[in-house]
């Protein structure tokens, strides 16, 4: 049987609707929805005590939809966990199931990157002329034909999704779809296999049950105040501070008031893998400081949880139009370092910490959305968002 959610609540049921407490139950710590079936959810046990996830499920909620169908529906919108047990403190990787590099005749059927993409310099759609770094200097990257990744022979662990799944699920579109998540779909993290009628067992959910973006806000995903994407062609990971899902259902369901602007989460370039399998949380006494990000140009699992973000700092002009930015922070600024959507360092100062307003001059040919990194005293790093037109 379908269970619709949140059609018929009464008021006691809105007035008593029970959500996460920190630190006491699963939670998403990551969202990737990149290039065609680039598609994984990283889970997160929070607690001290090992917890088996065959008690869990994930569920979708597609393009505003109020229904998940369970798995024994056909097709079904809810795919149950498997019977492991989650470390404290560590993370699950689910990644759509599909692997054979062979099937990419249509959309569903292409596969999630194994790392051996083929690479080469990246080129203008239009123009085929090569796209250059702030250097001059060609920029390299996966290679497409027709609309299809193509694959060799050469191994880049920057590439590799297939590499960071713990599990892979829902191999056949037609059976289940949990796993086909697009930019206007909520995706929920249930306790049990099923949604329960009243929405109770609702632990965290990307986006908003029951509200399609494209009808919405006329965008095809959930957006920042920013208005950049959140939910298409990107990575969210979970900051640190988070300890609790979102299930409050005056935020997760459109009916009741939600909303979804990526509070909670930092957002990231398409196709970022490099920051799956780990998860640095405010609720782990012991979080991990090495990190393995790679290739991302900035990793924030190397920043300890009690210095990332506690230093505001101010940008302007935001959005930048020509090459002067200035930035003022409310301590004495050591670095600045800016990075583009493929990860490459683009900008890079170190300051005698004497000054709490710097003034970086950044290329005009530099043009898009970009990751500032301010460095303070006693290794504090603060990061935001700009726009170069």
């Amino acid at each position: 049987m379908k269970k619709i959610l949140l059609l018929t609540f009464s008021l006691f049921v809105i007035t008593n609707f029970s959500y996460s407490q920190g630190c006491t139950d699963l939670f998403f710590s990551e969202y990737v929805e990149g290039y065609a079936n680039n598609k994984a959810l990283e889970i997160y046990n929070p607690t001290d005590a090992a917890i088996n996830l065959s008690s869990y499920s994930i569920a979708r909620f597609s393009n505003g939809s109020t229904v998940a169908d369970p798995e024994t529906a056909t097709p079904a919108y809810i795919i149950s966990l498997p019977n492991v047990m989650l470390d404290p403190y560590d993370v699950f990787v689910v990644v759509v199931d599909l692997t054979d590099t062979a099937d990419w005749d249509t959309q569903f059927d292409k596969p999630a990157w194994n790392g051996y993409n083929l690479i080469d310099t990246v080129r203008d759609i239009v123009t085929m002329d090569p796209v250059l770094d702030n250097s001059g200097n060609p920029i390299v990257g996966p290679q497409y034909l027709d609309g299809n990744a193509l694959f060799g022979t050469e191994y880049n662990e920057r590439y590799d999704l297939q590499g960071k799944a713990d599990i892979f699920l829902c191999p056949d579109y037609a059976t289940n779809r949990t796993m086909y998540f697009n930019g206007n779909d909520a995706m929920a993290l249930l306790k049990g296999k099923e949604l329960s009628m009243t929405g109770d067992n609702i632990l965290d959910v990307i986006g908003v049950i029951g509200e399609n973006p494209e009808n919405s806000i006329m965008q095809d995903a959930w957006v920042s105040p920013e208005g950049f994407w959140l939910t298409k062609d990107r990575t969210l990971i979970r900051q640190p501070q988070e300890t609790a899902g979102r299930s409050d259902i005056n935020q997760v369901v459109f009916s009741q008031g939600g909303t979804f602007d990526g509070t909670g989460w930092d957002s990231w370039f398409k196709n970022t893998f490099c920051f799956l399998g780990q998860h640095v949380c405010d609720c782990d006494p012991n979080p991990p400081t090495d990190g393995f990000a790679g290739d991302c140009g900035f990793n924030p699992n190397t920043v300890s949880t009690s210095n990332f973000n506690t230093i505001k700092f101010e940008m302007f002009p935001n959005p930048l139009t020509d090459s002067e930015l200035v930035v003022k922070g409310d301590a004495s600024i050591r670095s600045v370092q800016i990075f583009n959507l493929t990860g490459q360092m683009v900008f890079n100062q170190k300051y005698d910490g004497q000054n709490q307003t710097i003034q970086a001059n950044l290329s005009s040919d530099l043009k898009g959305f970009l990751v500032v990194k301010v460095g303070f005293e006693n290794d504090a790093i603060s990061v935001q968002k700009l726009v170069k037109r």
